[in-house]
């Protein structure tokens, strides 16, 4: 008896060790991701995270190992060095810039399908028309850009699709997403 009653206030004076903390409200960045496993949902999800500066998202519609971008090729040329080795992390710093620069303004990306081919039972290449407004304060600089893009996407490994190739051509002067890249990255 004696020997239980030594274990009961060995348990009540452990507990007095312990505080209990309170509750934390949950995350307020919230993930609309959805998994792209078709690959309408996965130009949803690109434009999504456009529309909501959610870089994360934006970088998650891209193969992360094999990625590669050609840009309009009037804005090639005298910029080279900028162009030849992009890179995600390029994307990335090119993003969150024109994000600091858009202090919270929204942005709006919408895509018109032009053509779709199979190119093997598991990529596509898609060609389609866009036009991304940007909402920004610079009077100097378009808010407008359109063009025409053109992705090689491929499923991964979890049977979901991701834009490996990204191909820009530039239809009006001056307001490609080129433009808006280069614009953002020095």
């Amino acid at each position: 008896m004696r020997w239980l009653a030594l274990l009961f206030a060995g348990i009540i004076f452990s507990l007095g060790c312990f505080e209990i903390r309170p509750v934390e409200p949950p995350s307020s960045s919230s993930s609309d991701w959805v998994s792209p496993t078709d690959y309408i949902i996965l130009l949803d999800n690109l434009k999504r995270s456009m529309a909501e500066g959610n870089v994360q998202n934006y970088l998650r519609c891209f193969d992360q190992d094999h990625f590669h971008f050609a840009p309009a090729a009037s804005l090639f040329n005298n910029n080279e060095s900028v162009w030849l080795n992009w890179s995600l992390l390029d994307e990335q710093a090119s993003l969150e810039n024109l994000l600091v620069e858009l202090g919270g303004s929204g942005s709006s990306l919408s895509l018109l399908e032009a053509d779709l081919q199979d190119v093997t039972a598991d990529s596509l290449r898609y060609v389609g028309e866009y036009n991304l407004r940007i909402n920004h304060d610079d009077t100097t600089f378009t808010t407008l850009f359109r063009g025409q893009l053109q992705f090689l996407i491929r499923l991964n490994s979890f049977n979901e699709w991701e834009i490996e190739r990204w191909a820009d051509i530039e239809t009006h002067p001056d307001s490609s997403w080129s433009l808006l890249k280069l614009r953002f990255t020095q």
